[in-house]
């Protein structure tokens, strides 16, 4: 074992929001437990990860949830009964390959991602422990199902933090007070439709007599997030991760994010899955590509062919709506989204409203009238805006809605006075190739708002497009973006507070 020296103060520092703890990995976005779901857990920049430990029966520790192989394999056999190798071949073949706990422990050090270990067993959690070190992971919590289990951990010197999982009906303090649990974890998501309301003034005061930080349950509820966020909490755990760390552009001179396709790394992209994790992360737009199939019905895809993201071939206008919403549109991306399908324009109009997010809708082959009467009967004007390669649907929205907004690209035009007196567009998108000060400028001298697109993943490239100042942006890696600006904002390498000024 590598001895270092550990830190504990992290745990009691009330000075920063509570710390997004990733259950299970990102498990609304992949199968949990997987590496697949901790490395999406490390794109929505989660602070930790609950990872599950189990020993398999050559004593390797494994990141495995149920006590035996039924739900994910079919077959009744009890993960202490086969070895890491076949526990690892068993659930490959079954999709949802298994990972050892060594290679998590791996991910996270490059990463700089906490452990929150739920070890099954006490043995389990003495190699995980072990493990933890050798990684040189400096910040993990050791999870404690019983009294029992925790103060044994606790007298065999367990040199991380031990915390107690208290479920509903017990008093978490007395537990605490009992076994000697240095973080008391209340698992109380099922305690109606606002668990929150649990942890009052009375229950913090008690956590603070007895110096004891607070992590609590796996929540995926906004309202409940948007409290909790607000508490005097260590950790939040959730299947969302994003949401405990939601982006918040008004107010703070931030640029809008516009998630091109949706959360296009997270889900397959222009589906509804795309869509929820864009505005679930708080993230203002997100675009879209708009087709009209052979019956009359208006679709969100972005190809004219099906082939690349669907299991279907040919062209998406050439197919009904029924043909189309029977097809695959997500194992291409993973297999977690085997069910996903094309979905509907008025599917993804729902999710908007629901979620109140916004759209930037792109016509591909649509009836532009049609489209935008769709759109706007759901949505307020400022909350989207259309834009077609073909000029002339764009004018026909002006013509027929003079309320809505719409977009032009310089790049379309000999000047850029010629682009802003285009169809009177409210939005102008540069690249980054054309971006510029000057331009920028010029743009909102004339009433508009600048946006600046960007598909690539270069952060120094980004930090340049940041730093004109653009009103909004318009890219693939959402993520990225929004850590970049979080990093500047913090150690104020990068003056943020112009962006927008």
């Amino acid at each position: 074992m590598t001895q270092f020296q550990l830190d504990r103060t992290w745990i009691y520092d009330g000075h920063r929001p509570p710390l997004a703890i990733a259950h299970r990995g990102a498990s609304a976005y992949a199968f949990d437990n997987t590496l697949r779901a901790f490395e999406v857990a490390q794109e929505l920049g989660a602070d930790m990860w609950e990872v599950d430990v189990r020993l398999t029966t050559d004593g390797v520790p494994v990141a495995f949830h149920d006590a035996d192989l039924k739900a994910i394999c079919g077959r009744d056999l009890p993960i202490g009964d086969v070895t890491a190798e076949v526990l690892v071949e068993l659930t490959a073949a079954a999709g949802r390959p298994a990972p050892l706990f060594a290679d998590i422990a791996a991910l996270a050090a490059r990463s700089g991602a906490g452990i929150y270990l739920d070890a099954k067993e006490g043995e389990a959690a003495s190699r995980a422990v072990d493990i933890l070190l050798d990684n040189r992971i400096e910040r993990a919590i050791v999870g404690a199902n019983t009294p029992d289990y925790c103060a044994e951990l606790l007298t065999a010197g367990c040199p991380y933090p031990v915390s107690i999982l208290v479920g509903l009906g017990r008093d978490p303090f007395a537990i605490a007070d009992t076994c000697g649990a240095q973080i008391v974890h209340p698992c109380w998501e099922r305690a109606g439709d606002r668990p929150d309301g649990l942890l009052d003034d009375a229950f913090f005061a008690r956590a603070r007599e007895r110096g004891l930080p607070v992590v609590t349950w796996h929540e995926e509820r906004a309202d409940v997030l948007e409290a909790l966020v607000k508490m005097p909490i260590l950790g939040i755990c959730s299947d969302q991760p994003e949401m405990v760390t939601r982006y918040k552009s008004a107010g703070l001179r931030r640029p809008e994010i516009v998630c091109h396709r949706g959360a296009c790394g997270i889900a397959p992209e222009n589906t509804r899955s795309a869509a929820r994790a864009a505005w679930a992360a708080g993230f203002d737009f997100v675009e879209i590509d708009v087709w009209e199939t052979s019956d009359g019905e208006l679709v969100v895809h972005h190809d004219a062919l099906l082939q690349r993201t669907t299991s279907g071939a040919g062209e998406v206008a050439g197919k009904t709506l029924a043909q189309l919403t029977s097809l695959d549109a997500g194992s291409w991306f993973d297999p977690f989204y085997r069910d996903e399908r094309v979905p509907q324009l008025s599917e993804t109009l729902d999710l908007a409203v629901l979620a109140g997010g916004k759209l930037y809708v792109e016509l591909k082959q649509a009836d532009p009238v049609k489209t935008a009467r769709m759109v706007l009967d759901r949505m307020a004007a400022e909350d989207v805006f259309f834009w077609s390669a073909n000029a002339d649907w764009l004018h026909q929205i002006r013509k027929s809605f003079p309320e809505a907004r719409l977009m032009a690209r310089p790049e379309d035009f000999q000047t850029l006075d010629a682009c802003l007196a285009a169809f009177d567009a409210d939005i102008i998108e540069f690249n980054r190739g054309n971006a510029t000060d000057t331009g920028l400028e010029t743009v909102r001298k004339a009433g508009k708002k600048a946006m600046v697109a960007y598909m690539g993943s270069d952060p120094i490239e980004m930090e340049r497009l940041l730093a004109l100042g653009p009103d909004l942006l318009n890219v693939n890696e959402p993520f990225l973006l929004a850590r970049l600006l979080a990093g500047k904002e913090k150690d104020g390498s990068t003056d943020v507070r112009r962006l927008r000024a």
